[in-house]
């Protein structure tokens, strides 16, 4: 505790005991350390982690059970603690399996813990690609080369270079002649990479702008002969939402987008986004195929979880990208695995989790 409220951050310390204290860093947020003996760790640990709504109703459970709840454990009716060391056991002790962290916010975890169908999660692990990433072609801020890089020593085996479609001027736009002359580039990439063993492959790409009506910034035959198509919309947000989601549903109906990139083109405290329908959003894209982006960009987790959730249960399929502009943007994906985590997303409905393989099936089969 001494050592915690003595740290450089603190302005002010509020409180110090022996087991918790509370300070104001320099930049006005509070910071709480509360230290406990080992076998209460799971028990501190869940009291504090979740919605509040997870935690009133886990107390009501408990409490049914004749156990009252705290971050010391469970007090019995006959005043004697039954301590967890792990959550695990905490969850145990009321008769449910562990519910992960970041869908505690009862909206139906605990009828799926009672009927044993907690799903599992995606984790960062499961990830083999990143479709959604720019190079110095565009906006990017390192080479091809750069970039794939990076992606291969995070493990993955295959990414998608989508740099940006010559339509907003301060992106340094391809068009069809420079898109085409940048084919050569990864070529020659992805033949080094062959000859050397290397289990890696550059898919060509585009972001494609989504113009206000629902068109694209580049004709169908020059998608065509594109591996993934990310369609994005970047101007014209605040359209009134019946407008903004006929516009994301025409860019989906496109044979040749396989993406919709930030769906509703937010940027956190910035600017809201486009307000769009996602049960219908979320039904296109399940009919066509189409796969709907959590752009992991710490700017903007577009979609949020409760749309990553809604889309799931309507059948729709994600990708989880980083939308990096330079190597070391890549990490971000985490933010993204952690969004889609939060809406209830598995690794078999996030499509950069499947094989080079799996993704070129789907993809021919939606297009």
């Amino acid at each position: 505790m001494q050592a915690f409220t003595s740290l450089p951050l603190v302005a002010r310390v509020e409180s110090s005991g022996a087991e918790k204290a509370t300070v104001f860093l320099h930049n006005g947020l509070q910071a709480d350390l509360l230290a406990l003996d080992p076998a209460m760790w799971g028990s501190a640990l869940q009291h504090f982690t979740g919605g509040k709504a997870h935690n009133i109703r886990f107390r009501e459970i408990a409490l049914a059970q004749g156990l009252s709840f705290s971050e010391h454990g469970f007090k019995r009716a006959d005043g004697s603690l039954l301590l967890c060391a792990t959550e695990e056991q905490v969850y145990a002790a009321v008769g449910l399996p562990w519910i992960p962290p970041e869908i505690r916010e009862n909206a139906g975890e605990f009828e799926a813990a009672a009927a044993g169908r907690v799903p599992r999660l995606v984790e960062l692990g499961d990830i083999r690609a990143d479709l959604h990433m720019h190079s110095d072609w565009s906006d990017g801020k390192a080479s091809i080369r750069a970039m794939a890089e990076a992606a291969i020593a995070r493990g993955y085996s295959h990414v998608a270079l989508t740099d940006h479609s010559a339509f907003l001027g301060i992106t340094n736009g391809l068009d069809a002649e420079r898109l085409r002359s940048q084919a050569g580039e990864v070529a020659a990439l992805n033949a080094e990479y062959a000859a050397a063993g290397v289990n890696f492959r550059i898919l060509r790409g585009i972001e494609v702008d989504i113009t206000a009506d629902g068109g694209l910034a580049l004709p169908d035959d020059v998608l065509a002969e594109l591996d993934v198509v990310v369609a994005s919309p970047h101007v014209k947000l605040s359209q009134p939402p019946e407008q903004a989601t006929e516009r994301l549903l025409r860019a989906i109906r496109n044979p040749h987008v396989d993406i919709i990139g930030h769906p509703t083109g937010r940027l956190i405290d910035s600017r809201p986004g486009a307000e769009i329908d996602i049960d219908a959003v979320a039904r296109a894209a399940a009919d066509t195929g189409t796969l709907l982006e959590v752009n992991a960009g710490p700017e903007r987790l577009d979609l949020d979880a409760p749309s990553v959730r809604r889309a799931l249960e309507l059948g729709a399929k994600i990708t989880i990208d980083s939308d990096a502009h330079h190597p070391d943007n890549l990490p971000w994906l985490r933010l993204g695995v952690l969004t889609a985590r939060r809406g209830w997303a598995r690794a078999e409905d996030v499509a950069n989790t499947w094989s080079l393989a799996e993704l070129q099936r789907w993809l021919a089969r939606a297009r």
